[in-house]
Order: C-alpha cells, then structure tokens, then sequence
C-alpha cells in the first residue's frame, strides 16, 4: 500500500509524471490633553465627580458589546480508501478533525461511482459507519507495521477491516488507505482544469472505458499529445497512428490489469495532474499525459 499526502504533510508516490519523476498595525497617533482652565481646576464635591463620572462612562459604553472574532477551526484532513466489501470493489473517503473524531465520510461502489454519506462513531481503534438505508460498517485499525505504536490512529494504521450488514446481508470488508489531503470538493481539480470535477472525471472514466475495450480511435481523441510512456525504455508517442501501431507496447497486460481496478474519482493530483491506479496514468486537462508501464507479478488464471 502506497500512502500520498499533501499540504504539509510529505508526499509518496509509487510513479509520477515524467516531469516529476525526474523531474501585518500602525500605532495609534495621540495628543497632548489641553490645560485644565482656571474653572475647571476648582475641586467639585466627591458626590458630584462620582456621578460625573458616571454619566460621561455611560455616555461613552456602546449599547451593545462588539463579538469577538470566531475562533478558526483547524481543517480536517480527508483520508481516501479503496478496498472491497465482499466481491464489489469500493472507495471511501474520511474527514478527520485534528482530534481523530470523524467530521464527514462517505462511500461508493467502484461500478456506479455515486457517493454514499455515511454518519460516523469513533471509540479507541473501533470505528462504526452507518449509511442512511440501514447498512452499517463495523471496522477497526490494521497495520502492516509491525513496530507501530499502539493504539493505532489515522496516521499509524494502513487499513480498516471488518464487516458491512444490512439485515440478514454481512461481507468483509477491507479498506487501504491511499492517500491523504484537505482539498474541498469542489476544489478537487482547481490546479488541474477549470472544468467542474464530475466533468473532468468523466473524460478520465472515458479513456478508460476505450482502453479497456481496445478502441485505440476513441482512447486517441482522450490524450494530450504528446504522451510519455515511462517504461524500461521509455518513448514518446505524437500522433493518434503512433498510438495505434504501438498499442501493445503502451497497454502491457501489466498496464490492463492495474487499469482494470482504477478508480477514476476523487482522483490524487500532483504538480498539476491527477492519477489513477497508483500513478499508472496522469491526466492533465485535455486527457492523458503520461503512462507508467513498470512490469508486475500478474495474478494466476
């Protein structure tokens, strides 16, 4: 599991783009107060200073008291997931308050990708979260860390697991998290596009629809030429027929089989680009920009 944050916290990642990859007051001005004038240096009676006094401070208090600035809340950093509960493969995202209580989350099924608002209920490394139609998360903590320290957090733990039940309905579930930022949503994409994120999201959903069914015509219209391939040796590619001819070497069964399991919303982005399957593929705003075909251990038949 590859966790990327950003803000302030540091940044991991498994590829990046090839260009990445190598690539205050002024102080108050005062006045002499004048002389006192022969009349007014006379002692008046202690009776007649006091309610003087008085009617002067009263002439001077406002008639309602000035609110103090609210207090700035520190910003919740989003945790974002992908995982499966039972055979459906799923993403979630957390928003969690310095204090690790849970300000919003919600989830959704990689197929539909329609977020889910989900309410959220925190105690020690047990957290509970509960969908509007009745099903419930029960999950804890897990490390692949052996030395991390106990209790487990946000910040220590690589993933929750446990179940999903809704009536007579329960599957395991298992969550990795993958990243970590405070970007709002519909602030996503701001340093990518202008364009808003379902739209954006859309075209990435696209290109992977065409890639996947091998429509090399319609994937071509969804990429920013030129596109860098980043492999063991790397290439660029200019033209739609230098896609075509060179399909097979860009789309690796190594490449097909990470892009079947992208999730292509509530994308990472970086140095102006967003990515699907751990850095696999980056878009910029008029499609894919760069491909990263490292090789893997492809799972057996």
């Amino acid at each position: 599991m590859q966790r990327i944050t950003t803000g302030l916290l540091a940044v991991s990642l498994l590829s990046l783009p090839a260009t990445t990859a190598g690539a205050a007051t002024a102080p108050l001005a005062t006045s002499a107060a004048p002389s006192a004038t022969p009349a007014q240096a006379s002692s008046p009676s202690p009776s007649a200073t006091s309610a003087s006094t008085a009617t002067r401070t009263a002439e001077r208090t406002p008639d309602t008291a000035i609110p103090a600035a609210p207090i700035p809340q520190p910003a919740a950093d989003d945790y974002r997931l992908s995982g499966t509960l039972g055979p459906y493969p799923i993403g979630a995202t957390l928003s969690v308050r310095p204090d690790q209580t849970v300000a919003n989350a919600h989830y959704f099924y990689v197929k539909n990708l329609v977020d889910i608002p989900l309410s959220a209920q925190k105690s020690g490394e047990q957290i509970t979260l509960s969908e509007p139609g009745g099903g419930r998360f029960t999950l804890h903590f897990e490390t692949s860390d052996k030395k991390a320290p106990t209790p487990l957090t946000f910040q220590t733990s690589t993933a929750l697991a446990g179940t999903w039940a809704d009536g007579t309905k329960t599957y395991p579930v298992k969550l990795n998290f993958e990243s970590i930022d405070n970007v709002a949503p519909n602030a996503l994409y701001e340093g990518v596009t202008d364009a808003p994120p379902a739209v954006f999201e859309a075209m990435a959903q696209r290109f992977l629809r065409n890639v996947l069914s091998g429509n090399k015509a319609e994937t071509a219209k969804l990429i920013s030429w030129p596109l860098r391939v980043n492999a063991e040796h790397s290439f660029t590619l200019k033209t739609p027929a230098a896609l075509s001819a060179s399909w097979s070497r860009v789309f690796t069964p190594c490449v097909l089989n990470r892009l079947r399991d992208a999730i292509p919303h509530e994308m990472f982005v970086h140095n102006g680009q967003a990515m699907v399957a751990n850095g696999t593929v980056w878009f910029d705003a008029h499609g894919a920009s760069a491909i990263n075909s490292n090789p893997c251990q492809l799972p057996k038949k």
